[in-house]
């Protein structure tokens, strides 16, 4: 099956990624949630919105998300969450390869609502005119959302802590927009 995390097809073609692909250049580094705040990725000592804690990651949680991953994800997106080879170049079709979603991908530049949905809906998502087309099927009616939020967990395990901070972040810019 096929699993594509985090608007991966769609994405893939719109976000940018640093020249090692693990985390983003100054440049673009997230805004901050609030105007005239810095965003928590910045240096100690910068004052800081206030937003949520960082969410713990439950081992129990990881164990379902590994599980269900394996299951429903791995054969695209691979058993190390590492993608398909060349996964930013289309298909000879048009469609788009499955991309990482360790942190060498582009899935933490998005927030939760948006990975859930990318899951939920799957290629049917994408617009028309996006320049080709995706074969991740829907998961939403397949797979719980206490299983998808638990590969979403599994996944952000994998993250370092400064990439997990840039993604909770975009998370609390989508919500309070």
């Amino acid at each position: 099956m096929v699993f594509i995390l985090g608007g991966g097809l769609i994405l893939a073609v719109a976000c940018q990624s640093s020249a090692n692909g693990i985390s983003p250049p100054a440049t673009m580094q997230p805004e901050p949630i609030l105007p005239g705040m810095p965003s928590i990725s910045e240096p100690a000592g910068t004052p800081t919105p206030k937003v949520p804690p960082l969410p713990i990651l439950d081992a129990d949680e990881i164990a379902l998300g590994r599980r269900v991953y394996t299951d429903n994800c791995a054969e695209c997106h691979g058993e190390n969450l590492e993608g398909e080879s060349d996964w930013k170049k289309q298909n000879e079709d048009n469609s788009f390869r499955s991309p990482p979603h360790d942190a060498s991908g582009h899935t933490w530049h998005h927030g939760d609502d948006v990975l859930i949905e990318s899951i939920e809906l799957g290629g049917a998502r994408l617009p028309d005119n996006i320049g080709g087309f995706s074969k991740m099927p829907a998961f939403e009616g397949v797979l719980t959302d206490e299983e998808i939020a638990a590969v979403l967990t599994y996944i952000k395990s994998t993250w370092p802590d400064d990439t997990r901070n840039i993604q909770w972040e975009q998370t609390i810019r989508e919500q309070v927009q």
